[in-house]
């Protein structure tokens, strides 16, 4: 249970952070569905936190019913807390369609997510597996240690689920890289050439501006021997 808290309240900070810093205004909707399944997790708690959480869950209920526009949000947001994986996937599409390479965007986005829904899969296999749990059990023994091993389990499902994410939006990069950044590679190679090219005319005209010159001074001294011939 412990995990199911710690998991969903760092998804939802790290969710709202992007939220409010970046451009990937999607993940809203996936944050409030984290943020609620944090706090109705806690409600189960029989302790302080969890009367103090179900004691606030009970309190914007009354309200509600008293308002038909939070009475709607209020079963919107906890749709949201049961489907957090399917707006997850609703961000990825926002992504995409404000995405200016829409077709990269898209093969990338594919790769990423799938890729961090395996990952989260293998470590949901392995926590439910016997050999897992009867670890849990010899390590944290007692009450407190159990809710720190929760904890813990919840933090590193978090860091698998992140790195399963960013391995699969690296992969996703090399494979499929940017056209804008191919179309600039074509476009310094041009410049390049163009380069080049003035630099040979340059060197021409150099050339061409000096041979004047040279012209003159044969014609120069062809003339002055001509002159010796006629003395």
């Amino acid at each position: 249970m412990y995990d199911v808290i710690a998991k969903s309240t760092i998804f939802g900070f790290r969710n709202a952070d992007k939220v409010l810093n970046t451009n990937d205004k999607g993940r809203v909707f996936a944050d409030v569905g984290q943020f609620t399944n944090a706090v109705k997790t806690a409600a189960q708690l029989d302790n302080a936190i969890g009367k103090g959480a179900q004691a606030a869950i009970n309190a914007m209920g009354t309200v509600a019913k008293q308002n038909k526009a939070l009475e709607v949000t209020g079963k919107a947001v906890n749709w949201a807390s049961k489907n957090v994986n399917p707006l997850l996937i609703g961000a990825s599409g926002y992504r995409v369609l404000i995405s200016d390479d829409k077709e990269t965007t898209l093969k990338r986005e594919v790769l990423g997510m799938s890729s961090m829904f395996a990952a989260e899969g293998l470590m949901k296999d392995f926590f439910k597996t016997q050999s897992y749990r009867k670890w849990k059990s010899a390590v944290a023994p007692g009450t407190k240690l159990s809710v720190v091993a929760d904890i813990v389990q919840g933090i590193v499902f978090v860091l698998g689920s992140i790195a399963g994410s960013t391995i699969g939006y690296k992969i996703g990069k090399v494979l499929f890289p940017d056209k804008k950044k191919k179309e600039n590679g074509i476009k310094l190679d041009t410049t390049k050439l163009n380069q080049i090219s003035n630099n040979s005319k340059t060197a021409a005209v150099n050339t061409t501006a000096k041979s004047p010159e040279v012209i003159d001074n044969g014609e120069y001294f062809a003339l002055q021997n001509k002159e010796k011939t006629l003395a």
